[in-house]
């Protein structure tokens, strides 16, 4: 039976969620907060699955509007495409991933980072929004997303839901899909820390235990060698797991890392510009870890490749995942971690220049505006510097 105005206006509130069904798949879903919400419930032309769809919120939209809108969407072949008005936040959502993607041009490891986005899309904000028509959605709804990522008690998924709201209603704004952020300044109603804390590290006291937990652990070998190498060189993640066997230069005691994977100079390269690679002294010690890990991967393309996935680098999440292996909580070490205990103690040895170290860390002073960067910068001086450090690090070995 169809529904009327006056079944709608008095649908009771219920201890559970109901529908009330009208026609072509039209339906009234009543909550338990007493929210009135039209849902229209049809079967996919593409998947052929069934999909349900928010239409509005009652009494915003009345019974007479729901219909109109269940019929405009089923006119135009159930496709938002063709209508700007009818979209949904996950189309929107979806069209925004894909742009980021082409951005990125597909790189790897700018990529790996748009997986983070899909997964918070997909536990946190994909359950209360993806059904809603992208016009319909309000300030509160947005709100009540990041409250209820709130109640687990975690830090990083609000920061990062906030964030990816905020860059999606900045690209519907871009398209003409909405007039204007409504997603702007969420961040400032999520509960913040008292106290902003850098990545947690190790201090030189830490070293000997750190090595012991290593050597003493299950974890693969090569995986063993790749968390070495990272804290004998200082380099980042994805730099170290990119690493190729023909970047180096085994007689010069030199890793050339090519400019497409430093951060910042990856953009700039698939844009077209030439820039000469980075080049690491590596100390004895350094070497020989490299020697090892190259027999262990012999064939492979990578030189810390995947044990489960030929030609495939380790993931950038093992390395902190075989760090909580070793007993180390999320506060107390990460993997670039590593990078800033390599930094710090380097620093405090007072034996070295800044701009030795922070040349060795590839930093790029934003003072600087040169078109191209010197990447042998201080490499003597960085080679006794990075044989100091491995030196360094091997006598706190036998200081366990």
């Amino acid at each position: 039976m169809s529904l009327t105005e006056i079944k709608v206006r008095q649908a009771r509130v219920l201890d559970k969620t109901y529908f009330l069904a009208d026609e072509d798949g039209l339906s009234l879903k009543i909550e338990t907060n007493g929210r009135k919400t039209w849902c229209f419930r049809y079967t996919d032309p593409t998947t052929k699955k069934r999909r349900r769809i928010n239409l509005g919120t009652y009494p915003d939209f009345s019974l007479k509007q729901a219909r109109q809108q269940r019929d405009d969407y089923r006119l135009n072949g159930f496709c938002f495409e063709s209508n700007a008005t009818l979209k949904t936040f996950f189309d929107v959502a979806e069209e925004w991933l894909q742009f980021k993607r082409q951005n990125a041009f597909y790189d790897l490891p700018r990529c790996g980072v748009l997986q983070l986005a899909e997964r918070s899309l997909q536990k946190d904000i994909y359950p209360q929004l993806q059904d809603i028509p992208f016009q319909n959605i309000k300030r509160y709804d947005l709100v009540s997303v990041i409250k209820k990522i709130e109640t687990r008690q975690v830090k990083e998924p609000v920061k990062k839901a906030c964030s990816y709201l905020s860059q999606i209603y900045d690209y519907a704004v871009a398209m003409g899909y909405c007039e204007y952020n409504i997603a702007h300044g969420l961040n400032k109603i999520a509960i913040s820390n008292k106290i902003k804390k850098n990545y947690p590290y190790l201090k030189a006291e830490d070293l000997s235990d750190f090595i012991h937990r290593l050597g003493k652990s299950d974890i693969h070998p090569i995986v063993k060698k790749a968390l070495l190498f990272k804290l004998y060189t200082g380099v980042r993640g994805v730099e170290l797991l990119l690493a190729e066997p023909h970047h180096i230069d085994l007689k010069n005691k030199i890793w050339r890392i090519p400019a497409f994977h430093i951060k910042q100079f990856r953009r700039k390269v698939i844009l077209g510009h030439e820039i000469p690679d980075f080049l690491v002294p590596l100390s004895t010690q350094a070497l020989d870890i490299l020697k090892d890990a190259m027999q262990w991967s012999f064939g492979e393309k990578y030189i810390f490749s995947s044990p489960r996935k030929p030609n495939q680098p380790i993931h950038f999440n093992t390395l902190n995942l075989c760090i909580r292996k070793m007993g180390y909580a999320q506060h107390e070490l990460t993997a670039h971690g590593l990078r800033s205990t390599f930094s710090t103690i380097l620093n405090e040895s007072g034996l070295f220049q800044d701009q030795w170290i922070e040349a060795q860390l590839s930093h790029i002073d934003k003072n600087r505006t040169r078109a191209s960067y010197n990447h042998a910068e201080y490499l003597v001086q960085r080679t006794k510097m990075m044989q100091w450090w491995g030196d360094f690090i091997e006598n706190h070995m036998f200081h366990l």
